[in-house]
């Protein structure tokens, strides 16, 4: 049954990355419509290996086609390993390499896209590292991470949703993926960070560096709110699992110091190495603020009876996290909130590409349109699991999925409908699609969660399985 899932999961992991892949080389997805046009773009072909327009290939953008590949590789070595089948590691790489020669032979129909054989050496070599990185992966971490997943969800589920917080908070920091490694762009990035808290003031602008652009550049009273208001959970999360799992282990108290005092400023510095991003002491400031003040609210209502209850999630326990999450859905949902009742922000907001699913999204293309669809879907994923959570603990788990339903098509409703009359916003049918589900998903994570865990009085099969070998 678990090699079951696995090969489930890893068929689709697989079409999510060639999925992703397509979209990042054909966007913004402006096609010639005219045969001379594609005849022109054919004569632009890049045929000399590492060479553009004359000059070699920046590294960056080297680097850039080799990562960009390295998943596809990975997930579709481990699904022919799972298969029981020896892999072939031509097969993965003759794969990957057909991937990239067919969006290249794409690209010479498309606006703004230059097929490169540069782009198919590297793209193919970032397979074959993916498929190497694979059976690294499968030989020596596999069975400790899967052990290790287990042993978090059955002893320390708390755990589990501060990774996955970790794990989305760095998804978005690395956002578009752009990565640089040249130190003109590293001096680029050093420059333009803000070191004015509560205000706007890069440091290039200290030193008489010259600087563009700045006046798209603020500070936003709203988005430090919203910053606070996230890490407060996080903060209150962090202290319960200290208490609850970390206290007697020998590094609980250097994970706390990890979390709550030095991933901010790591999370910054990241910044550093993305183009167009930039690092910003208002970030940390908000970081610091929400989580310091999520623990010592944590403090304050805590009991020592909470930390008998073993790996058992107990929702009284999280009354204020649970509220606060609230607070910061319709928060974020309705900032700025310079509501506006006049017509023609309502008739902007009520165009054909908001109320069409998915248009909107193609007309306007870009690798943070992936990211809003991702937000979205996961927007209401917590409030499905608490839903649920509390209909079991009520006896009514039947009904989770429809109630589920319509309190995340109520939820998301509300707040994209309310975006209607913001002039800065945009009501979109695709957003409440994707929360809806996002919400039934946390329906399903529970039913999973309580099938497999909740209902098992010792530890499972798999798990004494692993320990005797």
């Amino acid at each position: 049954m678990d090699e079951n899932r696995t090969l489930r999961n890893l068929k689709l992991l697989s079409i999510l990355t060639v999925l992703f892949i397509v979209y990042n080389t054909l966007i913004p997805f402006k096609p010639y419509l005219e045969l001379w046009k594609i005849a022109r773009n054919l004569g632009r072909v890049e045929l000399v290996p590492f060479i553009a327009r004359g000059r070699l290939n920046p590294l960056t953008d080297l680097v850039g086609n080799v990562i960009l590949f390295v998943p596809f590789g990975f997930f579709l070595a481990l699904y022919f390993i799972h298969l029981k089948q020896t892999l072939k590691v031509q097969r993965v790489v003759l794969l990957g390499f057909l991937l990239s020669l067919s969006i290249e032979i794409l690209q010479i129909g498309f606006r703004y896209r230059t097929p490169s054989v540069t782009d198919l050496i590297t793209n193919t070599f970032g397979t074959f590292l993916g498929v190497v990185l694979a059976k690294l992966y499968f030989k020596k971490f596999e069975q400790k991470l899967k052990t290790l997943l287990h042993h978090i969800l059955e002893n320390e589920p708390i755990t589990l949703i501060l990774l996955l917080i970790l794990l989305v908070q760095f998804f978005a920091s690395m956002l578009p993926f752009n990565v640089t490694i040249t130190v003109s762009d590293l001096k680029k990035a050093i420059a333009y960070t803000n070191i004015q808290p509560f205000g706007f003031k890069p440091l290039g602008q200290m030193l008489n560096a010259h600087l563009k652009y700045l006046d798209r550049f603020s500070f936003s009273k709203i988005d430090f709110l919203g910053n606070a208001l996230f890490y407060l959970i996080f903060g209150y999360l962090v202290l319960y699992s200290y208490f609850q799992y970390w206290r007697k282990k020998r590094l609980g108290k250097l994970i706390v110091f990890a979390l709550l005092f030095a991933y901010f400023p790591v999370l910054e510095i990241t910044q550093f190495f993305i183009k167009s991003r930039f690092s910003d002491v208002n970030d940390i400031i908000s970081g610091y603020l929400g989580a310091w003040s999520g623990a010592i609210i944590f403090l304050l209502v805590k009991k020592k009876e909470w930390f008998h209850n073993g790996s058992k999630i107990v929702l009284r326990h999280f009354t204020v996290p649970i509220m606060i999450y609230l607070i910061y859905i319709f928060y974020k949902g309705f900032s700025p909130f310079n509501f506006s009742l006049q017509h023609d922000v309502l008739s902007l907001n009520l165009k054909t590409r908001y109320l069409v699913p998915f248009y909107a999204y193609y007309k306007v293309t870009s690798l943070w349109n992936i990211y809003d669809l991702l937000e979205s879907f996961f927007w209401l994923m917590p409030l499905g699991f608490i839903l649920a959570y509390w209909l079991n603990e009520q006896k009514r788990l039947k009904q989770a999925y429809q109630i589920g339903f319509v309190i995340g098509l109520l939820f998301s409703l509300i707040i994209e409908g309310s975006q209607l009359f913001l002039p800065t916003r945009t009501g979109d049918i695709t957003d409440v699609i994707f929360m809806t589900m996002g919400s039934l998903l946390g329906v399903y994570l529970f039913n999973y969660y309580n099938e497999n865990y909740l209902q098992k009085s010792e530890p499972s099969e798999f798990i004494k399985s692993l320990s005797k070998s």
